[in-house]
């Protein structure tokens, strides 16, 4: 039975946020929620569960080099039994560190030398983030 996914690259400011399906094996960025108050967002993602009516929800922890938990994986724990608790829905975690590196890498090799990092590029960084998320997640999910 194919399952569609949601995963979050949970931030402060912002939410990069992508879909899936687990038969795909790929994801795709569908939305950059700005956080600019506690709360704010959920608006936004209420209409990302309506639509994409997700089986799973996939959230990035930035755990640090030897795996700790940081502040912002605790932060992101938060935001995920938020998730949970608001949708009723499967909730998983999976190691996100260097997806926010790895998408600035990837807009940098699209983009002419010596241009700057934009608002707009910020915006499809942290949708590129939650792609990478949610494709580590599948590939994770397939080799089991």
């Amino acid at each position: 039975m194919t399952q569609t996914l949601l995963a979050f690259d949970y931030g402060t400011r912002r939410i990069g946020v992508a879909a899936g399906q687990d038969n795909m094996g790929s994801a795709q960025g569908v939305a950059t929620i700005p956080t600019p108050s506690a709360g704010a967002q959920w608006d936004k993602i209420d209409a990302l569960i309506n639509e994409w009516q997700p089986d799973t929800l996939v959230i990035g922890l930035a755990l640090s080099g030897t795996g700790e938990e940081t502040t912002l994986s605790r932060l992101a724990r938060q935001f995920g039994k938020q998730l949970q608790t608001r949708f009723d829905r499967d909730v998983r975690y999976i190691d996100e560190t260097l997806t926010s590196d790895a998408a600035d890498s990837l807009i940098r090799e699209s983009q002419p030398a010596g241009k700057r990092i934009t608002k707009r590029r910020q915006k499809v960084r942290d949708q590129i983030a939650a792609e990478l998320i949610l494709q580590t997640y599948l590939h994770e999910q397939s080799d089991t």
